[in-house]
This record gives structure tokens, C-alpha cells and sequence, in this order.
């Protein structure tokens, strides 16, 4: 039996976290939601209460789930994981069979809570936000001057510099990580989110320097 009064989250004492698990597992409840994510993995920052909430985050059938879960995990890292071990391995099952049905929207959060727990990735939102919003800002290897890679446009910029092609890679050529990621999404209809990891795992030309840049040892 958890004692959530000997633990802590992003506000204080985790006296409220069964209250809300609670919520969330018996309704949609989208405050309850919030309240959750916001005591459990603020910004990005996870607690004391967070891990002792991943066998809970597992045995609630909803997407939020999930990803909030995905998102905790990737910030606690291998020890987590190992600490976790039959929740993870819940959660992954359950983040695979979300995955054909997901819409747009949560399809990439779901796709990298899937590589947060295979401990493929402990960036919770490196590739989702990406997705979200079709640009990366990364920091040039060569000078140093911050890029942004904006997808839409199809090109690189640089402050007081002329605009430079991206370079999307061909999937059938990538290995690894890069590859599977395409073809999943491909494989799922997600022509959109494709198309985005496609420019990930391929090249971008510093406007500065003329530096040639993967964008995704920038950001993974």
C-alpha cells in the first residue's frame, strides 16, 4: 500500500494524487486530467509521486494515460524502468494497440511514450512537439548559431541569413530508429507525421556556416 502522504509531486505533499487517479479512471475528466499532469510531470519534471503512480497510469484504458506515463518514464530513465518493470511492459502493450486507431494529434505522443518505454528514447517530447507544430530549433555543431527548421517551408533559417533547402531522407535508405519510425507511421496512414521524420532523420544546411547538419543528432 502506497503511503502518497510520504511523497511529494511538483506542488507538495502527494495526498491528492489517489483522489485524482480516482477521477481519471471513473470518468473523463478533463480538470482532473490537468491537475495530473500538472503535479506529476511539470514541464517536463517528474517527482517522488510520479513513479509511485505508473502501476495506477497502467490500469486506466485511456490514451492519457499513456502518454503521461510515456512522459514520466523518459524522465526517470533506466532506473525507473527497471524499478517498473511490469507496469512498463502493461503500458508498452497498451501503447501498440492504441497506436493503429490514433488520430493525428496523439499519434506521435503515443509513438514516443512507445520508445520511452522500450528505453529507446528518454526525450519526452523531442519528436512530438515537432510533429505538432512542423519545426525544430537546433544549434548549429559547426558555429553555434541557433536554426530553425521549419518543415512546412521546407527549409532552414538562420537570423540575417538567406534561407537554405532541407533535405529529407529517403526511408527506404534509413536503418534503426529512423526507419521504423517511418515506416510505422506509414504503415499506420499517418502520411503527415511521416513526412515529419523524414526531415528528422535527414539534412539541413547551416545558413551561416554552410555546415551540413543530421536534425536528428541535434535533437534525440
Amino acid at each position: 500500500m502506497t503511503d502518497w502522504s510520504q511523497l511529494t509531486h511538483a506542488y507538495g505533499t502527494a495526498e491528492d494524487i489517489p483522489g485524482l487517479l480516482d477521477r481519471v479512471a471513473t470518468s473523463n475528466d478533463s480538470e482532473a486530467w490537468d491537475e495530473l499532469w500538472s503535479a506529476l510531470c511539470h514541464q517536463g519534471t517528474t517527482y517522488p509521486a510520479s513513479y509511485a503512480a505508473l502501476p495506477h497510469l497502467a490500469g486506466i484504458d485511456d490514451v492519457m494515460a499513456v502518454v503521461l506515463a510515456g512522459a514520466i518514464v523518459a524522465d526517470g530513465g533506466d532506473e525507473v524502468r527497471a524499478e517498473h518493470a511490469a507496469s512498463v511492459t502493461k503500458l508498452l502493450v497498451k501503447a501498440n494497440e492504441l497506436l493503429p486507431g490514433a488520430d493525428e494529434g496523439t499519434y506521435a505522443y503515443l509513438l514516443e511514450s512507445v520508445l520511452a518505454f522500450e528505453g529507446l528514447t528518454d526525450s519526452a517530447d523531442a519528436l512530438s512537439w515537432g510533429v505538432a507544430n512542423e519545426e525544430y530549433e537546433i544549434e548549429c555543431p559547426g558555429c553555434g548559431v541557433p536554426i530553425l527548421i521549419l518543415i512546412s517551408d521546407g527549409v532552414s533559417r538562420a537570423d540575417d541569413c538567406a534561407d537554405r533547402p532541407l533535405r529529407p531522407a529517403d526511408a527506404a535508405a534509413l536503418d534503426g530508429i529512423g526507419r521504423r519510425l517511418c515506416e510505422t507511421a506509414t504503415s499506420h496512414g499517418q502520411e503527415r507525421v511521416a513526412r515529419v521524420f523524414r526531415h528528422v532523420f535527414g539534412q539541413a544546411t547551416c545558413p551561416a556556416c554552410e555546415t551540413v547538419v543530421t536534425v536528428s543528432e541535434q535533437i534525440l
